[in-house]
C-alpha cells in the first residue's frame, strides 16, 4: 500500500505543478500560436492575442487536472 500512496502523490503533484506553471508553459512551447479563432478579423490584434493565450492556458490547465484525476482516484483506494 506505501506503493500506491507513493505514486498517488507523484501524480496528483505532477498535474498540480502543470496546472500551476501553466502560463510558463504556454509561453515556453509556443501554445498561443497553435490556437485558431473563428472571429479573429473581429477582435484587435492584441485582443486576439490575449484571447488566444487564455485559450492556451486554460487548455494546459484542462489537461494539468486530466493528469492529476487519476491520482486522486489512486488515493481514494490506497487510503481506503
Amino acid at each position: 500500500m506505501l506503493a500506491l500512496k507513493i505514486l498517488a502523490a507523484l501524480i496528483i503533484v505532477t498535474g498540480f505543478v502543470t496546472v500551476i506553471t501553466a502560463k510558463k508553459i504556454v509561453k515556453r512551447f509556443g501554445l498561443d500560436k497553435r490556437v485558431k479563432l473563428e472571429n479573429e478579423h473581429e477582435m484587435e490584434a492584441e485582443a486576439a492575442e490575449d484571447y488566444k493565450t487564455l485559450i492556451a492556458t486554460v487548455n494546459v490547465k484542462r489537461y494539468g487536472m486530466l493528469i492529476a484525476l487519476p491520482g486522486l482516484v489512486l488515493t481514494l483506494i490506497a487510503f481506503r
